[in-house]
């Protein structure tokens, strides 16, 4: 079995690391077999690869609206499924991007967003690309942590945005910005899970951050770098800042670019300070292979612990800034 009770990190306060804030405690292991049921059920045959507009997509959506509903996660604007045109030339196709909303305890209208793309690439040559790294294994993060938001709500309001059309160009993360403009100020922060589960070889989870200087003072920085470099040498992750500079495996786009290699990229050039989580690219990306059999369990549910914990903290620390003096 998988140990769980051995995967998780807790701080050692004796360390040189300090904050004020306390940390969410980590993860149950009833929580665990909730996420790894949801990541094996999302990468299933059943969903034919997740295609943009495709059937699949929309039983990948039917699915999600029907896990958050059962959860009493409530829908963002009064509906889940929010949807938008792709428009060429020659035709028109329908994406559909899949929004919940958890109000926060104390800024209840400043928004931090969790984004994770639900589309995969369907079928080639009668093979089903299941997606299970891409993103299976994000939207199964973000379906719970909705849960343990909805029983403990951070201080701001969480959207939950699960992107349709990640692998066509971004245009979930476009249409959500487009369409959302009343709110753009009011979003505080992305935070963008889009590969986080890699290969049974998988070591090191990476992260991209940019312009969280918007929203945590210097010492609020510094604090976060340490809890990252303690993640770094404490946890069976290796959590490492930055991406490998290198042309993705089996696609035509230039993953050098991680800037805008995800959804992230669409909020930054919005103007919204992000964090990105991910594994990069490995052996099984954009293949066959991505399948639920040959992700790293232990490193997937290390990485979703963790992954929660620098929420928690990015959360608190915004809040101690508006708290007056």
């Amino acid at each position: 079995m998988l140990f769980l009770s051995l995967l998780y990190v807790s701080i050692a306060w004796s360390s040189p690391w300090r904050s004020s804030v306390q940390l969410s405690p980590v993860i149950s292991d009833k929580d665990n077999l909730s996420v790894l049921e949801h990541l094996k059920n999302l990468s299933s045959d059943q969903f034919l690869g997740r295609k943009f507009a495709s059937p699949g997509s929309i039983e990948s959506q039917d699915y999600l609206v029907s896990a958050l509903k059962a959860l009493s996660i409530p829908a963002f604007n009064n509906q889940y499924r929010h949807h938008f045109k792709q428009s060429t030339l020659f035709q028109s196709k329908q994406g559909t991007n899949v929004i919940a909303c958890i109000p926060g305890t104390h800024q209840k209208d400043e928004y931090i967003v969790l984004t994770a793309h639900y589309d995969h690439l369907g079928t080639k040559r009668n093979k089903i690309y299941n997606g299970a790294d891409d993103n299976a294994s994000g939207v199964a993060a973000l379906l719970l942590y909705a849960e343990l938001l909805k029983n403990s709500p951070l201080k701001y309001s969480v959207i939950l945005l699960f992107t349709d059309g990640e692998e066509v160009d971004l245009l979930g993360a476009k249409a959500f910005i487009a369409e959302q403009k009343n709110i753009l100020s009011k979003i505080k922060v992305n935070i963008n899970l889009d590969m986080i589960a890699g290969s049974k070889k998988t070591k090191k989870l990476r992260f991209l951050k940019k312009d969280l200087a918007q929203l945590l003072s210097s010492q609020q920085l510094d604090e976060l770098t340490q809890l990252q470099h303690h993640f770094k040498t404490n946890s069976v992750i290796h959590l490492t800042p930055g991406f490998r500079r290198v042309k993705s495996v089996g696609s035509n786009v230039n993953r050098a670019n991680w800037l805008m290699a995800s959804d992230h990229g669409v909020f930054s050039k919005a103007g919204i300070p992000f964090i990105y989580f991910g594994v990069g690219t490995h052996k099984n990306y954009h293949s066959e292979f991505d399948d639920y059999a040959n992700i790293n369990q232990n490193f997937y549910l290390a990485a979703i612990n963790i992954i929660f914990q620098q929420l928690v903290y990015i959360d608190n620390a915004m809040y101690e800034g508006v708290i007056p003096d």
